[in-house]
């Protein structure tokens, strides 16, 4: 006897958990690139005190101002195209909808932490502040007290540590080693993942892949041949210009646009990330020792 077995589809994506961005936290809200690619930015330098004469008059000083160009260079884009019969018949999973949340969480948003990252371990290489170590539970809390007190002078406040999670395993480790583990207040649970050290925020990064010192970006992202898994990233937010020119999305329903019978999405990120230059001593980075072949 034949039976021809009914089927039935899913609503529900089947997709990776992704770690939502990180990198949020250095965006600068106040910068205008309206009519321009470059922007500028000053620095004003004045001479200091002399000998006062007591026969009168003052020491005439001096006032300079510098300005320094940035320039954008990170322009990225993408469009789906699928046939409205395709989004009927896989029982919308291949909805606008579905598409625009699976590409924002698993690439926008990871690409945006990968670009940088690697921008400011870049930099922190290039001014000499970067470590190249292994980390142990015996001296894991040491390194990064280390690399805390190199930026201190800005303030544990205005400072953030992005953390690996391998790190963050570490740290868990010494704690254990040390028998230092805390009590929450209603002393029923134990929390082992340290949140601060030294007054300054840790963000742990489980998404491992967007946390090396530099990328591939000719499709997407992959850590590029040579790089390096970064331990952590520790940035004074004051040092960093992080914002977006341009972020164009837009959706055609069919019958809007030429190019077929179907929906087409399209999404455009203009962006870049810089460490200003008498700042720059306010990124320091270890990372492993290990390149990637």
């Amino acid at each position: 006897m034949a039976i021809n077995y009914a089927e039935r589809y899913q609503a529900e994506l089947d997709q990776v958990i992704k770690q939502a961005t990180l990198t949020n936290v250095l965006e600068t809200q106040n910068v205008n690139w309206m009519g321009a690619r470059t922007f500028h930015v000053p620095t004003l330098s004045v001479s200091g005190y002399k000998n006062h004469s007591r026969n009168g008059g003052f020491n005439r000083g001096t006032v300079d101002v510098n300005w320094e160009p940035y320039t954008l260079g990170f322009d990225r884009d993408i469009e789906f195209f699928v046939d409205q019969m395709d989004v009927d018949e896989s029982n919308q999973a291949a909805s606008a909808a579905n598409i625009t949340r699976v590409f924002l969480t698993e690439k926008a948003g990871p690409e945006i932490d990968a670009y940088r990252f690697s921008k400011l371990a870049t930099k922190a290489i290039e001014k000499g502040n970067a470590t190249g170590e292994a980390i142990t539970p015996d001296d894991v809390v040491t390194k990064l007290k280390r690399d805390i007190k190199k930026v201190r002078k800005y303030g544990t406040a205005n400072l953030t540590a992005y953390v690996s999670t391998d790190v963050m395993d570490t740290i868990e480790q010494y704690k254990a080693g040390k028998g230092q583990i805390s009590l929450d207040n209603a002393g029923t649970t134990i929390e082992t993942r340290v949140t601060s050290l030294d007054g300054v925020r840790l963000i742990e990064v489980f998404d491992v892949d967007r946390f090396h010192t530099s990328f591939d970006f000719t499709d997407g992202f992959v850590a590029a041949t040579g790089s390096y898994a970064l331990n952590w990233i520790i940035v004074y937010r004051g040092a960093v210009i992080a914002k977006a020119k341009l972020n164009s999305v837009y959706l055609f329903q069919p019958g809007e646009h030429t190019q077929g019978d179907g929906y087409l999405y399209q999404n455009r990120l203009y962006h870049d990330l810089f460490v200003l230059k008498n700042k720059a001593d306010g990124v320091v980075v270890s990372h492993g020792t290990t390149a990637k072949a």
